[in-house]
């Protein structure tokens, strides 16, 4: 209870008129009594009414004073003539009696069914409360003289309300407001705080929490009364918003630190705090990338690089510095993961080696792995890269299988048993209803990447998971061969349509996902017979949604003959949902239009609805879907005559200073055109001419794609760019070259972090480049961009191989470039041992347009800039339209646009587009 009420109640029992308390004002007596009666203290009568109105009885507030101190029932200490043993009330009046706070009305009686006055209840009330009666306290109202000084001193504390007479019975709902603040039904506010600029936290004396979110932001250091509801009642409270302010901060990882706030930032707050973090060691600075936690209460700063040391950490808007030192990464445990073993082939045991912040460090530990199957000791079972397999070393499931690592390096170990799990094994199966895919209401036909929810564990609650592979109801494509009934890994499935649900495809992760083929229904059964258990669920596929609704915009550009352009448009389709970008399936609109040029319209890689036109001219676009019964969306254009180059318009990325005997490139890509509506491009190959004229004589050359300057000369060239489009302006630009002297300082091109490979692959060795700088700061293209060599400060860290660097072990190195025999440049290089990784893949175009098919290709790159063997997934977001397959082949199905996406094994992801014609 909230509070103890001791009332001892002589000749008479007493009962209340509370004057409501200041929290407790808002709500109404019903609202108070439904919170009593919820709290257990009160109860209706049998119809459910609360009978508020009514007086209350002398057994009826038994109850209500026994249950709100707490009290057990004891019906044996009810010794009173008149309270039977059978009635309703004997054990509270018993309880309430031997606690002494009840007394009765003498002669042995109790008086159960008789009302109580308001006077009484003052007298109760003020004895409760550890007042003093008021000997000469003035009331008006009729009272007894016994009464006055009690009536009194409850009137002046607040405890009961004025009144006409207070000899009157007392009703329930007098009652309710007496003991509601005295009971656990009635709460205040504990604590209120600002989790960040609109949101806030109150703590009731219950111990429960809201959290509120503002419509309107608090100020930092502004107290503010928000009114928070809890339990249809309203609060008032004050808060305030403190700034923001780093508490702590410490090594969280090997090459990272946690920084904790005194509250949550706000996306403002972050913003603000972007490049807030300062981390030095000596007078070396070292750059850390924030990111933030999920509360926003505080951000990991990870490093490329953090030797052992102490650091100094300044963060923005903090008063003082912090103080950090960082420890070694050193590994502390290794763990087999794994919690059982699949019985299948290429099983991955989940060997990790863990350093002291939990972190993954099993790249650069060594590791010995061994597999006994104990309950088949004659079945051998080989391990490779922390892999076994089990089918074929023949265990069954249920195997017990165990495995032993150690990373000899650390002297860490582990053991442990594993059981052979298969589905034939799981004792627990539940099947999910399937969801729609993310942002739709219903599953519809052609949809992929559908997910079956299915969760399997065995006797001992470990997950099971499917192995990879097909579940195929259609034995034979040509033939049509269907089968309701398939078996995987000991499951049984039943597909009661396969028109519906055709394949089921359980991916490397066990998740089990499927195309929605057709509209329909199909009940889809997963039992194990072995283990007696079965799910069903029912799969509804609505039919495939259709364009229904097209409305075309007006471009924001010049619509010219020959060029493709882009037209806004809004479509919905038949379930009136919105049809955004590549989802737009021109197969379903009707398109008509003067000078449409073939395969036209066509959807981009951007999502955007393209045309193209073959003339000049003035046409009508009348588009609407093939469905629609509305009117089609009608717009006019004028097409402008085909572009042409008017001149050359500029020169980019190209070094004007050469020194004797230096070649640059210069081509296509450096050379800016115009054309007659004012609009700059790059050139294309083959449409312009070069020409290069000097006094001095073979001075400068303009060959395969370079501009050459001949050794031992120096002076002035002319260079003019001309467009072969006829009467089109050319332009010039000056080339210097330069003699030698004329280089007085270099600069080595950024080498980039380093990787330590302790394969030594040339690849990820990093070639060092010079370029020069005149006395004016000119840069000047070198005759030989390779210095005579190269020297490392630390060449454990940075070794050099001629004119490359090659790293060996993690940690900073300062290079040094040399020509001739003096020292030119010195640049600080970074050494990683970090594993490489895939970090970026781009396709070879961002659009692929086809008949038939083409094969797509992807570029990955790992973190040191290293391109690598794509290794990931393709896949298609249409089937319908196109599939890929695992080496990038696109099989155009039908006409239409769709988005191949491949996905590394580290999850980056890139995509393209395929039209298919």
């Amino acid at each position: 209870m909230k509070k103890s009420l001791s009332l001892v109640v002589t000749g008479a029992l007493v009962t209340s008129v509370f004057a409501s308390s200041a929290f407790a004002a808002e709500l109404s007596p019903q609202q108070k009594f439904d919170a009593l009666k919820q709290a257990g203290i009160l109860s209706g009568y049998p119809d459910g009414t609360a009978g508020l109105t009514k007086n209350i009885t002398r057994a009826e507030f038994s109850k209500v004073l026994v249950l709100l101190n707490g009290l057990t029932q004891d019906a044996a200490a009810a010794n009173y003539k008149d309270v039977s043993a059978t009635h309703w009330a004997k054990g509270f009046i018993g309880a309430g009696t031997k606690a002494g706070y009840l007394n009765g009305l003498g002669n042995n009686l109790f008086g159960p069914s008789q009302s109580l006055t308001v006077e009484q209840v003052a007298k109760t009330l003020v004895i409760a409360a550890g007042l003093q009666p008021k000997a000469d306290g003035a009331v008006s109202g009729a009272v007894s003289a016994w009464a006055k000084g009690y009536v009194a001193a409850a009137i002046d504390a607040g405890l009961i309300d004025s009144a006409a007479s207070y000899k009157v019975a007392a009703t329930r709902g007098q009652v309710v407001e007496a003991i509601y603040d005295l009971s656990d039904a009635a709460v205040s506010v504990k604590s209120a705080v600002a989790v960040d600029a609109t949101n806030i936290e109150v703590t009731f004396s219950d111990n429960q929490v809201v959290k509120q979110t503002l419509t309107t932001a608090l100020e930092v250091g502004k107290e503010t009364t928000v009114a928070v509801s809890y339990n249809g009642k309203s609060y008032d409270v004050k808060v305030t918003l403190q700034a923001v302010k780093a508490t702590e901060a410490a090594q969280s990882g090997a090459k990272a630190i946690t920084v904790k706030f005194n509250r949550a930032l706000t996306a403002t707050e972050k913003t603000y705090m972007d490049g807030g973090y300062t981390l030095k060691s000596n007078l070396s600075t070292f750059p850390v990338t924030a990111k933030y936690a999920d509360d926003n209460k505080s951000v990991v700063l990870s490093a490329v690089y953090l030797p052992v040391g102490d650091y100094t950490l300044t963060v923005k808007g903090s008063d003082t510095p912090f103080s950090v030192k960082v420890a070694a990464s050193a590994a502390t445990k290794i763990d087999v993961t794994a919690p059982a073993l699949q019985l299948a082939d290429n099983v991955d045991l989940g060997v990790k080696v863990l350093n002291q912040f939990g972190e993954d460090v099993t790249a650069t530990n060594s590791t010995y792995v061994q597999a006994y199957n104990t309950t088949q000791p004659s079945k051998t079972i080989t391990v490779s890269a922390g892999k076994v397999n089990l089918k074929t070393s023949g265990a069954n499931p249920n195997d017990k299988i165990a495995v032993t690592a150690v990373a000899p390096s650390t002297g860490l170990s582990v053991s442990k048993t594993l059981n052979v799990v298969t589905g034939s094994t799981a004792t627990v199966l539940d099947l999910g209803e399937v969801q729609p895919l993310a942002g739709k209401s219903r599953i519809s036909a052609g949809e992929t990447g559908l997910i079956i929810p299915l969760t399997l564990k065995d006797a001992n609650g470990q997950a099971i998971t499917l192995t990879a592979g097909d579940i195929n109801f259609k034995d034979g494509v040509a033939a049509n061969v269907y089968s309701n009934y398939k078996d995987k890994d000991g499951l049984f499935f039943y597909n009661s349509d396969n028109r519906v649900v055709e394949k089921i495809t359980v991916d490397s992760k066990g998740v089990l996902k499927f195309t929605a083929k057709a509209a329909g229904s199909t009940t889809l059964t997963i039992s194990n017979p072995s283990a007696g258990i079965s799910k069903s669920i029912i799969i509804n596929v609505a039919g495939a949604a259709v364009v229904k609704d097209f409305q075309i915009g007006a471009p924001s550009s010049l619509v010219v003959a020959g060029e493709e352009v882009v037209f806004p448009f809004v479509a919905s389709d038949s379930f009136g949902g919105e049809i955004k970008g590549t989802a737009l399936d021109l197969s379903q609109l009707e398109f008509n239009a003067n000078y449409l040029e073939a395969n036209y319209p066509k959807v981009n890689a951007k999502g955007e609805l393209v045309l193209k036109f073959t003339q000049e001219g003035y046409t009508y676009i009348v588009a609407r879907g093939k469905t629609s019964v509305s009117a089609p969306s009608t717009l006019s254009v004028q097409i402008q005559k085909a572009s042409y180059t008017t001149g050359v318009n500029g020169v980019k990325d190209v070094i004007t200073t050469l020194e004797d005997g230096a070649k640059v490139d210069f081509g296509k890509d450096n050379i800016t055109l115009v054309d007659n509506y004012g609009r700059t491009s790059t050139a294309a190959a083959d449409t312009y001419t070069v020409e290069v004229k000097s006094d001095v004589e073979g001075l400068l050359n303009y060959t395969g794609g370079q501009l050459v300057a001949a050794a031992d000369k120096s002076g002035s060239a002319t260079v003019t760019v001309k467009s072969k489009t006829a009467n089109a302006e050319s332009y010039a630009f000056t080339v210097d070259v330069v003699e030698s002297s004329a280089v007085k300082s270099y600069e080595i091109k950024s080498v980039g972090t380093a990787y330590a490979d302790k394969d030594a692959r040339a690849a990820y060795a990093k070639t060092v480049t010079l370029t020069g700088k005149t006395s004016a700061g000119v840069t000047v293209a070198l005759a030989s961009s390779a210095p005579a060599f190269v020297s490392s400060s630390d060449i454990t860290v940075a070794g050099v191989s001629g004119n490359k660097v090659v790293g060996k072990k993690a940690g900073k190195a300062t290079i040094t470039a040399y020509v001739g025999n003096s020292a030119v440049a010195t640049q600080e290089v970074t050494v990683s041992e970090d594993a490489p990784v895939a970090k970026t893949v781009e396709f070879g175009k961002s659009e692929y347009e086809f008949t038939g098919s083409t094969t797509v290709s992807v570029k990955v790159k790992d973190q040191y800039g290293v391109e690598v063997a794509p290794v990931g997934y393709f896949s298609s977001s249409n089937t319908d339209i196109a599939t890929v397959n695992q080496e990038g082949a696109v099989t155009g199905k039908k006409k239409g646009t769709a988005t191949i996406t491949f996905v590394t094994n580290t999850g980056v992801t890139a995509t393209t587009t395929v039209v298919v014609n």
